[in-house]
């Protein structure tokens, strides 16, 4: 059976916040091969988080240390931060194509019904994610 349109409450208490789920993606070659990709997938429940605020950049691994290369801001709202059963929103950082080991890193932060809630996520590494596995490059 399936319920659509539900607000979950305790009694004494009003509409609990959307919850929203934010994923990274370790940068990887776009399909068109010339750029190092980072993405952030997010998604909230409906009607969806009143603000997200989600800052991505896409840092390169510098002798012991990281460093930015690139980085987007972005703040959305409503049924901008929602997307269909098992979809995802996403966002995105680009570099053209050069060497060396990156990462990706998010920082996001969620404003529902007077709660706040926040997280930093760095992906996996990837090394050199525009040389191809085949030695054509």
């Amino acid at each position: 059976m399936l319920l659509t349109g539900c607000e979950p409450t305790h009694a004494g208490e009003g509409p609990k916040p959307v919850n929203c789920t934010v994923v990274v993606d370790g940068p990887e070659k776009t399909d068109a091969g010339e750029r190092i990709e980072g993405r952030v997938r997010f998604r909230c429940g409906k009607p969806g988080a009143e603000k997200l605020s989600v800052k991505i950049r896409m840092e390169q691994k510098s002798g012991s240390s990281w460093k930015t290369v690139t980085s987007k801001s972005f703040t959305l709202k409503g049924s901008e931060t929602v997307a269909a059963e098992l979809k995802y929103q996403n966002r995105t950082v680009s570099i053209g194509c050069k060497l060396g080991t990156f990462r990706t890193v998010v920082d996001w932060s969620r404003v529902s019904r007077g709660d706040t809630e926040s997280d930093n996520l760095t992906s996996g590494t990837m090394k050199d994610p525009c040389k191809s596995l085949f030695g054509d490059d």
